[in-house]
């Protein structure tokens, strides 16, 4: 057994033939740390309410603490935490906190669903995380609990900063920006993919009228040049509340008319504005 938690408390002393045994005390911190290495977390509770009834020290709280995590008791953690943040400013310890929060988080999220509780958790992480720990991991959590939500343009957001991609984020805000407060006609071109088109910011569009397209009387088709690069978006599944449909603009455009492509929005929507 390993007793790397037992302190000698006396030396060794003769006294001609008598030899005096060195005693032991077993220091209840270091012994406490112990349990937790090796897991004996049910034991190391005991033992640290035990300390606590009698020195309600910030150290004991903060080992409460660990041990209450890592039985994923996060909720009680965290308000031991907290009692030794009220005593200390210790990093470790709030390091400690944020960790738990994030585990919560997680737990909250995935398998239980609760997703506006397991956002609270996270922005509670980051509120107090210290700028010398990489909060990139709570910022993709977060991404990945409002994606669930259907939250499209905050989990990008959020994804742009756990990767670092502050360039991008800029870009993104801008295009918000411009979605926000336009007055431009803007439609969404889909089925580029079938048509192997890859937008590029400014090119020039034709749209051309299909009154006599089988599937749908309002079809615009798009073209670059003389090739066919999909149609403008006429279904609930290819739109947003800033585009307009084939049916809204058939009646405001003529027979042909063109466009000018602005950019590619939530990786997905080809937005063009009628020129």
């Amino acid at each position: 057994m390993n007793n790397s938690y037992l302190q000698r408390d006396s030396k060794q002393e003769s006294d001609g033939d008598n030899t005096y045994q060195s005693t032991f005390k077993v220091s209840k911190t270091s012994k406490i740390e112990y349990l937790i290495e090796n897991k004996k977390f049910d034991e190391a509770l005991s033992l640290v309410d035990r300390m606590l009834e009698k020195d309600s020290d910030y150290k004991n709280w903060n080992l409460k603490g660990i041990i209450l995590d890592n039985l994923s008791e996060y909720d009680n953690a965290i308000e031991c935490f907290d009692n030794a943040l009220r005593v200390s400013d210790d990093s470790e310890i709030l390091i400690n906190k944020v960790n738990s929060l994030y585990k919560w988080a997680k737990v909250s999220y995935f398998p239980d669903l609760k997703y506006d509780h397991s956002l609270r958790l996270i922005d509670e992480a980051l509120e107090i995380i210290p700028e010398s720990e990489d909060p990139s991991e709570f910022y993709f959590l977060k991404a990945e609990v409002l994606e669930s939500m259907g939250q499209r343009v905050e989990s990008k957001k959020n994804y742009l900063i756990a990767y670092g991609e502050f360039e991008k984020l800029n870009e993104f805000q801008k295009q918000l920006d411009y979605l926000e407060t336009t007055n431009d006609l803007l439609v969404n071109i889909t089925g580029s993919y079938y048509h192997n088109y890859n937008p590029t910011e400014g090119e020039i569009v034709k749209l051309v009228k299909e009154p006599e397209n089988e599937h749908d009387g309002d079809a615009i088709a798009v073209y670059l040049d003389n090739d066919k690069i999909g149609y403008v978006a006429n279904s609930e599944y290819t739109l947003f509340d800033k585009v307009k449909s084939a049916t809204k603009i058939k009646n405001d455009i003529p027979e042909t008319c063109e466009a000018e492509i602005q950019f590619v929005y939530l990786d997905e929507y080809i937005i063009a504005k009628i020129i």
